[in-house]
């Protein structure tokens, strides 16, 4: 459990109701399940039977707390959304998380914001919108996130071999507005995806995050 004090503070009430789960469960498996569930949210009912197959471990004050963690998820990113920056705030988190919990499956860490910035301003020009943009070891996709404050309007291409930032990179991608796909797969040994995701294709007409899951999992 992390101490409420060492939590920056508009995470807070995210660890608090996170920490109720991981009293009784594993920490990174209940982490992994929160991003699980936001996705299968986020599917427009196209994942129904993923979802049932992830919620069904938790109980009745699990799943409320569950339900309220993803409800202060989407406050935390409204208000950056609002301010027209982008934020990270499952990546944040799990690096909190990664140093509090040495030993249960935590082990990223991400760029630092400021540098995600600053390369995207050494490599993305305003107005140049229409290209297709790719990261091949997206982690949770800031680089991509910073290239669309810079310039929208391009389509984005992330892969990463970690499922759990494969499912981060969907959610920040999804809910910042951003259109692309995001590939589960070892793209040093350019193997086939385990899991593929395609986010926000009809952003244009919806303005509503969209993830779309086009293979089950292994």
């Amino acid at each position: 459990m992390l101490k409420t004090q060492n939590t920056p503070q508009h995470l807070r009430e995210l660890n608090s109701l996170f920490s109720f789960i991981a009293r009784r469960h594993d920490a990174s498996r209940v982490f992994d399940d929160f991003l699980t569930l936001v996705i299968c949210c986020l599917a427009r009912q196209t994942q129904e039977e993923w979802y049932l197959d992830t919620i069904r471990k938790y109980d009745e004050d699990e799943i409320n707390n569950l339900t309220k963690m993803f409800a202060t998820l989407l406050i935390i990113y409204e208000k950056s959304l609002r301010d027209e920056d982008w934020i990270d705030p499952l990546g944040e988190y799990y690096e909190e998380l990664a140093g509090n919990y040495k030993k249960q499956g935590f082990g990223q860490f991400f760029t630092p914001k400021g540098i995600c910035d600053m390369m995207a301003q050494f490599t993305i020009k305003e107005n140049d919108f229409g290209n297709h943009i790719n990261d091949c070891a997206a982690g949770s996709g800031r680089t991509l996130l910073a290239a669309n404050k810079i310039c929208k309007g391009n389509y984005y291409i992330a892969q990463d071999v970690d499922h759990v930032c494969v499912k981060m990179c969907c959610i920040n991608m999804a809910i910042h507005g951003l259109k692309g796909e995001v590939h589960h797969m070892n793209t040093l040994q350019n193997n086939k995806p385990w899991n593929s995701y395609i986010i926000n294709h009809d952003w244009h007409k919806t303005k509503t995050p969209f993830i779309y899951k086009t293979k089950a999992d292994n």
